[in-house]
């Protein structure tokens, strides 16, 4: 089987590392796997293909932000990876995050509906049936069409016009063309909200992320990774990771509350953050920032000797980061929103009501105490390989690439 996975980076964040271990488990297992993307670092690899540049995506960037339009540029871009799905010629298309100022939507979909290829899409977030937007939170016109967004400046951003009843209708049509599909979903909280969306006419599943339990993301010595980045023994550690805690909506502010108020009781370690940030800061002692790192085996040290590691985030899908950090040892604190609940079923973290502060940092002092009840070390780890690991998830996968292949076949088949 020959399956094409097309996202906006590749082993670069949540999703793409996804795409990442997919692609690396399907090729283990004796699949055709490549990958198209449009952004980051380049691959070494010569089954994965970047096909943007970075001018390109800068000019969407700049052009998008100004017209309100996001997804209708980059030609010359998607031209190149429509291309490249003829070279590969693939049994399956496997789409993951479109937007992100990489690609051309009304190109690429003419193109999928005309050649009607099957295509599984497992959607990271809601931008797919909403009009712009990666979250709603607690909007919902994309129930009826969108429009008058209350969160046009919002990413993807419009600085002065609003397109997104436009863009609605325009994804309602090219995205439920005549190509066959299955939706996929990591949540079932997700996977609910595309069955309302017009997405429902498709068979909607749940495949919960896998990320890679044995090579990468397993528990170290607690004790040694602290040595070798300078902490003690007995030192109280709370671990956040974010891209640049920019985005109101990965709830930096109630992290660093959270500090203020815990004040010596723990250190706070916050990785991705960026200098520019440096202000939010001001009155905490207790927060260690540190920048961004593609390192996995890094993030793994730090996740293992993280006493709890904590998601503030006020809309999320199901957190790649939370799994990562529980296949470390380490449980997780976070909101009730989205699908993080259904990642801290038994005893692996503890959620409470998005926006809480008060109900926040009592769930990490609890979080912090040696009789909180919560699963860790080995213990924790040995559920996230039985239910998070890459190949029960591409197993599953593997069980809906058939299927669809399966289904395009009977209707193939005459009389």
């Amino acid at each position: 089987m020959r399956i094409l996975q097309i996202n906006s980076h590749y082993n670069q964040g949540g999703a793409a590392r996804i795409v990442a271990c997919i692609h690396n488990q399907l090729r283990m297992d004796g699949q055709e796997s490549y990958v198209a993307y449009g952004r980051g670092a380049k691959a070494e690899d010569e089954w994965v293909y970047r096909f943007d540049s970075v001018p390109e995506v800068y000019f969407s960037a700049l052009t998008s932000r100004l017209s309100g339009l996001n997804g209708w540029y980059n030609r010359l871009a998607t031209r190149r990876l429509i291309r490249y799905i003829d070279r590969v010629q693939p049994d399956i298309l496997h789409l993951h995050t479109l937007h992100g100022y990489y690609l051309n939507f009304p190109m690429l979909f003419a193109y999928i509906n005309r050649r009607k290829l099957p295509c599984v899409w497992t959607f990271h977030d809601c931008h797919a049936f909403v009009g712009n937007c990666g979250y709603y939170f607690d909007c919902d016109r994309w129930k009826t069409g969108c429009g008058q967004c209350p969160r046009r400046k919002g990413y993807p951003a419009s600085q002065f016009f609003d397109f997104t009843s436009f863009m609605w209708k325009r994804k309602k049509e090219l995205f439920t063309g005549g190509a066959p599909k299955i939706i996929v979903t990591p949540s079932d909280w997700l996977t609910g909200q595309a069955e309302s969306s017009y997405f429902g006419i498709y068979p909607c599943v749940t495949i919960r992320n896998g990320i890679d339990t044995l090579q990468t993301f397993y528990p170290r010595d607690r004790a040694a990774c602290r040595e070798k980045y300078g902490y003690g023994r007995e030192d109280k550690l709370v671990l956040g990771i974010a891209v640049g805690y920019s985005d109101p909506r990965k709830g930096a502010r109630y992290i660093i509350q959270a500090a203020k108020n815990l004040g010596d009781e723990a250190k706070v370690i916050l990785i991705g953050w960026e200098e520019a940030n440096n202000g939010l800061l001001e009155g905490t002692d207790n927060i260690i920032p540190r920048p961004g790192t593609a390192d996995t085996d890094m993030l793994a040290e730090y996740y293992s000797m993280a006493d709890v590691f904590v998601l503030p985030s006020l809309a999320e899908n199901y957190a790649t980061v939370s799994l990562e950090s529980m296949a470390c040892g380490t449980p997780v604190v976070g909101f009730d929103a989205g699908g993080i609940p259904e990642q801290l079923t038994e005893h692996k973290g503890i959620t409470v009501p998005t926006g809480n502060q008060e109900a926040f940092e009592e769930a990490l002092r609890q979080a912090l105490r040696p009789d909180s009840g919560l699963r860790r070390g080995e213990e924790l780890a040995a559920v996230i390989r039985r239910d998070n690991s890459t190949r029960k998830m591409v197993g599953e996968y593997m069980e809906i690439y058939e299927k669809l292949m399966s289904a395009g076949a009977d209707r193939r088949e005459p009389g």
